[in-house]
């Protein structure tokens, strides 16, 4: 696309009311993007778009001519999004906040919105919009009245990172953490360290602020080749936070001694902590005031959400699921005290011909635990089945249900952990009619 294209193009957007990609909650006086998908084409909903409020369809399906004089024709809708908002960064100029790793994207980035709000005006990913489509989206998404934005960044193969970051243009980042998540796509562990210091190559770059997560090994290694990185903790760290305990809240103190509860669990969820006091520091707020923020914060629906019902507490943290997220949940679960303790696991999923092994190693894992309880659902955890004695496996989500029903609950502590696809989150209502 030549330069006076997106220019005027560029033109349309600023006087408009943004950008929407689905006609079934078009947003008036927007321009509609065209996109395409593995089972539809936004080019047959131009028209349609138009008759809802837009001011404008970009499309690129020539046998619309003459349809339309609000149709803007292009040779391709995303990339025609993706080269919109590179020309949009290009023109603000406020600090962007880039975050990828392999867990906690998506929390992180929720808690640093958390503190940074108390200060600023700020632009966060909404959701999970972090890929090749949802971070051109959120570039979009920022105007003149916002002072700094958060942007996640998720990748399932090399390169995907280094492709977002020339969008979205980071002036400081951070790598949550590294393990192999994703494996299917990136082949190795090496790839995903690869993959993921992506950003930390573009930051190094383009004079960026690089945050270190001092507790990953492999993120800590990177620190090595970066002339003043900022750590969470120790040395190179601008905050001194301590942890007071971790299981079924996140208790920490600050230096001055207050103290503060998160009704977030388990030490690497202290790490997403730690990530979001140390940028709200970078950018001049006071410790108390972001612990302030953190201790008020909510987790979303579905990311390790604590539930009650009756004498149970649940912890429902269905929305995805690899091996390092998994056996930090159950490590840390197990370390609730008072109650029974059961597991619901579902497969973790793109683990390519790791999965095996992994699941095994999973088995192994809870077996040496002391969890009363473990239900198992899906063809992968057959293997986790076979290593221990006190689980029952099923084979999807409605035949758990089917013997949940037949039974009740009382006194546990309940762990739901398992990849999107399996909708655990479905067994929320289940659980709540037998807990007694």
């Amino acid at each position: 696309m030549n330069s006076e294209t997106i220019k005027k193009l560029y033109s349309s957007y600023i006087s408009s009311n943004g950008i929407s990609t689905d006609t079934r909650n078009i947003k008036e006086s927007s321009i509609y993007f065209s996109l395409k998908g593995s089972n539809f084409n936004g080019n047959d909903f131009a028209l349609e778009a138009l008759s809802k409020g837009a001011i404008m369809s970009v499309v690129d399906d020539l046998s619309l001519k003459g349809k339309s004089d609000k149709f803007f024709f292009v040779e391709d809708v995303l990339s025609t999004l993706q080269t919109l908002a590179i020309h949009h960064r290009d023109n603000l100029n406020i600090p962007v906040i880039g975050i990828t790793g392999s867990n906690g994207k998506t929390t992180t980035k929720n808690l640093i919105e958390k503190v940074l709000s108390t200060k600023y005006n700020v632009k966060a990913t909404e959701g999970n919009l972090n890929n090749h489509i949802g971070v051109p989206l959120s570039i979009l998404a920022i105007n003149k009245t916002h002072q700094v934005a958060v942007i996640e960044m998720g990748a399932s193969a090399v390169g995907e990172i280094k492709f977002l970051c020339n969008i979205s243009k980071p002036s400081i980042g951070l790598i949550t953490n590294i393990s192999n998540a994703h494996i299917e796509g990136f082949k190795s562990l090496e790839g995903v360290v690869r993959g993921k210091s992506e950003l930390f190559d573009y930051l190094l770059k383009n004079e960026g602020r690089i945050i270190i997560n001092t507790f990953d090994k492999i993120i800590n290694n990177f620190s090595k080749r970066i002339k003043e990185p900022i750590s969470i903790e120790g040395d190179n760290s601008i905050i001194n936070i301590k942890l007071i305990e971790s299981e079924p809240d996140i208790k920490f103190q600050l230096d001055n001694g207050e103290i503060f509860t998160s009704n977030l669990f388990g030490e690497y969820n202290f790490q997403n902590i730690l990530f979001a006091i140390t940028i709200g520091k970078y950018f001049d707020i006071e410790e108390s005031i972001s612990s302030k923020a953190i201790s008020d914060f909510q987790v979303d629906k579905n990311r390790s959400e604590k539930k009650y019902f009756n004498s149970n507490c649940v912890i429902l943290d269905a929305y995805n699921a690899n091996p390092t997220s998994m056996k930090n949940a159950i490590l840390s679960f197990s370390k609730f005290k008072n109650k029974n303790k059961i597991l619901i696991l579902s497969d973790m999923n793109e683990l390519g011909k790791n999965s095996k092994e992994e699941h095994i190693r999973m088995g192994s894992l809870i077996e040496s635990l002391d969890i009363k309880d473990c239900y198992l659902v899906g063809e992968k955890m057959k293997f986790v089945h076979k290593t221990l004695n006190n689980s029952k496996w099923y084979k999807d989500v409605e035949d758990l249900k089917n013997f949940l029903n037949s039974i009740e609950i009382n006194n546990s502590d309940i762990l739901i952990k398992g990849s999107r696809s399996f909708k655990l989150e479905t067994l929320e209502k289940t659980i709540k009619q037998i807990s007694v």
